[in-house]
């Protein structure tokens, strides 16, 4: 009996020493920034549909300062035009988890 209580126990006593391991990764995904003479620009990256840089609704003065655009990894061109001109054509490459500031002349 004694040796079934303590085999019993024994066995509560290593299991309870585990270690458990893991990896915690976030998502892959990468930010751009606007920054210069942005407002009414229009942005292209690669090959997906132009937007337009505008500033958020309600705000009497442009602040591109929390306005980050959302993009993966990787490699991507970008071309910035305004008023039909292209003013920055640019070719980066974005880490994940990093936000590259992009500046319109």
């Amino acid at each position: 009996m004694k040796k079934a209580v303590l085999a019993i126990a024994a066995c509560l006593v290593l299991s309870a020493c585990g270690y458990q391991e893991g990896v915690i990764q976030r998502a892959e995904r990468s930010y751009l920034k606007f920054t210069g003479n942005w407002p009414n620009a229009v942005v292209q990256i690669d090959s997906m549909q132009s937007f337009t840089l505008t500033p958020p609704t309600g705000d009497s003065k442009p602040s591109p300062d929390n306005t980050l655009y959302q993009v993966s990894p990787g490699r991507h061109r970008i071309r910035v035009t305004r008023g039909g001109l292209m003013v920055v054509d640019r070719v980066v490459i974005l880490e994940n988890q990093v936000t590259m500031e992009v500046q319109v002349p």
